[in-house]
């Protein structure tokens, strides 16, 4: 039996710290948004889900062409955590773990797939990257975590509430790739790490 996963890719939210839609910003030649399709396509996810809420209209025309399912949270304004539980309630096939990427934090697919073998070979509810022992990201949770993940809130910290609740069988994954720390919330970041991924330490 294969070892099937899904993607949640977050775009919903209003990227005010950034000034501008976050998804739209230029990534090895293509809009940021685009990447993390590709990526996740190339990782051999079985089920990716784009979750858009404001301006859902104008990043649908963009990513249309992609082939993904794209759901609209209406209530983006209340957080990542409503995006999840949307993405979360939208899932049409059975899988055994369950990725939770933001569009703001760009992973190469060789880390998605190294990500997935090790839930599939091990025994852990909750797998999380690590750089230089730095936690990263996406998440990749088992998919028996699903009905925690469908309840969770803003109030209650969100993904951290489902660290805390599996604190003992997360799995802190050691990768060889700076990416997994690269989190662009402001202008600043995104210029900073333009220039960082021309390194050789940031290709795929």
């Amino acid at each position: 039996m294969n070892f099937k996963t899904a993607g949640l890719l977050l775009a919903a939210g209003l990227s005010s710290r950034m000034g501008k839609l976050k998804a739209l910003l230029p990534w090895k030649g293509m809009p940021l948004i685009q990447y993390q399709i590709e990526q996740m396509k190339e990782a051999d996810i079985d089920e990716i889900i784009v979750v858009l809420g404001y301006q859902a209209e104008h990043l649908q025309k963009i990513i249309s062409a992609c082939g993904t399912q794209i759901v609209i949270n209406k209530h983006y304004e209340y957080g990542k955590s409503s995006s999840i539980r949307k993405g979360i309630s939208s899932l049409q096939k059975e899988v055994d773990g369950i990725f939770i990427s933001a569009v703001d934090q760009p992973v190469p697919s060789a880390i998605l797939k190294t990500m997935k073998a090790h839930l599939e070979k091990n025994e852990t509810a909750v797998v999380v990257p690590t750089y230089e022992t730095k936690r990263g990201h996406p998440i990749l949770l088992h998919a028996s975590t699903k009905n925690d993940l469908l309840v969770i809130n803003e109030e209650t910290l969100g993904l951290r509430s489902i660290i805390r609740k599996y604190k003992k069988q997360i799995t802190y994954l050691e990768v060889n790739h700076p990416s997994i720390l690269l989190n662009f919330n402001k202008q600043e970041d995104y210029d900073k790490n333009i220039r960082e991924a021309s390194n050789e330490s940031f290709q795929n």
